[in-house]
Protein backbone atom coordinates (compact mmCIF):
# COMPACT_ATOMS: atom_id res chain seq x y z
CA UNK A 1 0.00 0.00 0.00
CA UNK A 2 1.15 3.57 -1.13
CA UNK A 3 2.44 5.61 2.25
CA UNK A 4 0.43 8.97 2.26
CA UNK A 5 2.80 12.01 1.77
CA UNK A 6 2.24 15.79 2.28
CA UNK A 7 4.04 18.39 0.48
CA UNK A 8 5.64 20.35 3.86
CA UNK A 9 3.79 23.28 4.17
CA UNK A 10 5.09 27.09 3.87
CA UNK A 11 2.85 28.35 7.03
CA UNK A 12 0.61 25.66 9.17
CA UNK A 13 -3.49 25.95 8.75
CA UNK A 14 -3.26 25.74 12.82
CA UNK A 15 -0.99 28.88 13.00
CA UNK A 16 -3.36 30.81 10.98
CA UNK A 17 -6.45 29.88 13.08
CA UNK A 18 -6.38 31.77 16.40
CA UNK A 19 -6.74 29.14 19.21
CA UNK A 20 -6.16 26.05 17.05
CA UNK A 21 -3.76 22.88 18.20
CA UNK A 22 -0.50 22.77 16.59
CA UNK A 23 0.09 20.02 13.95
CA UNK A 24 1.08 17.26 15.28
CA UNK A 25 3.98 15.43 12.95
CA UNK A 26 3.24 11.64 11.25
CA UNK A 27 -0.55 12.13 12.71
CA UNK A 28 -3.58 11.89 10.47
CA UNK A 29 -6.42 12.59 11.25
CA UNK A 30 -9.70 11.01 9.96
CA UNK A 31 -13.67 10.24 11.39
CA UNK A 32 -15.83 7.53 11.29
CA UNK A 33 -18.92 7.01 11.17
CA UNK A 34 -20.42 4.11 14.19
CA UNK A 35 -23.61 2.51 14.02
CA UNK A 36 -25.34 3.89 17.27
CA UNK A 37 -25.59 0.54 19.28
CA UNK A 38 -21.81 -0.02 18.43
CA UNK A 39 -21.18 3.71 19.83
CA UNK A 40 -23.35 2.81 22.94
CA UNK A 41 -21.20 -0.06 23.50
CA UNK A 42 -17.53 1.57 23.12
CA UNK A 43 -19.02 4.58 25.34
CA UNK A 44 -19.92 1.87 28.01
CA UNK A 45 -16.65 -0.19 28.15
CA UNK A 46 -14.71 2.82 27.75
CA UNK A 47 -16.41 4.29 31.22
CA UNK A 48 -16.10 1.10 32.73
CA UNK A 49 -12.25 0.77 32.09
CA UNK A 50 -11.81 4.45 32.93
CA UNK A 51 -10.27 4.90 29.05
CA UNK A 52 -10.85 6.91 26.00
CA UNK A 53 -13.16 5.46 23.07
CA UNK A 54 -9.89 6.85 20.99
CA UNK A 55 -8.03 4.42 22.77
CA UNK A 56 -10.25 1.44 22.64
CA UNK A 57 -10.43 1.93 18.70
CA UNK A 58 -6.87 2.34 18.24
CA UNK A 59 -6.74 -1.56 20.19
CA UNK A 60 -9.01 -2.79 17.61
CA UNK A 61 -7.52 -1.46 15.01
CA UNK A 62 -4.16 -2.84 15.95
CA UNK A 63 -5.52 -6.47 16.32
CA UNK A 64 -7.08 -5.88 12.48
CA UNK A 65 -3.42 -4.83 11.74
CA UNK A 66 -2.05 -7.87 13.40
CA UNK A 67 -4.47 -10.42 11.96
CA UNK A 68 -3.20 -9.29 8.64
CA UNK A 69 -0.02 -9.37 9.43
CA UNK A 70 0.91 -5.92 9.59
CA UNK A 71 2.54 -3.72 12.52
CA UNK A 72 0.69 -0.69 13.35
Amino acid sequence: MAKRVRPPASVSKAAARPGARPPRPGIVHTSVYLPEAVYEALRVAAFKERRKIHDLMLEGIDLALRKRGRRS
